[in-house]
């Protein structure tokens, strides 16, 4: 079994774009979090996924959104900057508007549309997320059996 090809795995792709789009910002999640449950929280979004079935662009956005709710549940820590925490809100927003038929390539475009204020706070959650958590990238993604010759 071999790690996915980033191109050669959909599911993946549309977990790691979900896990970085961003929208409107609501502002209800906990602001106490600690940085583990932080942490924890974030990467989950690989947990649920059994690769030996990859999940259908439908699955994958289910997942998505449950992992949203997840890190609105949890919040972020006390510590987080305010443009940071603002990109919080904004991702967990537009996750959750996400439509049921919305394709990977829906989810490349939502970026697309952010205002400068928005891409800061983007920018600002993400160095955040990785300072504080280490790369997405990084975690141990999940195995996808490799097609046979």
């Amino acid at each position: 079994m071999k790690k996915p090809a980033k191109t050669g795995l959909l599911t993946a792709s549309l977990l790691l774009v979900g896990a970085s789009v961003v929208g409107c910002g609501g502002g209800g999640a906990p602001t106490d979090a600690s940085e583990k449950e932080f942490c924890d929280s974030l990467t989950s979004v690989f947990d649920d996924i059994d690769m030996s079935e990859q999940p259908s662009e439908k699955e994958a956005l289910a997942l998505i959104k449950a992992w949203a709710k997840d890190m609105e549940e949890v919040g972020t820590p006390e510590n987080i900057s305010d443009d940071a925490r603002d990109g919080f809100e904004l991702m967990i927003e537009q996750v959750g508007e996400l439509k049921e038929d919305d394709s990977a390539a829906d989810l490349e475009k939502l970026d697309e549309s952010l205002s400068d204020s928005e891409k800061k706070a983007t920018e600002a959650f993400e160095k955040y997320s990785t300072d504080t958590c280490g790369s997405m990238m990084d975690q141990d993604l999940p195995e996808v059996p490799t097609p046979s010759s």
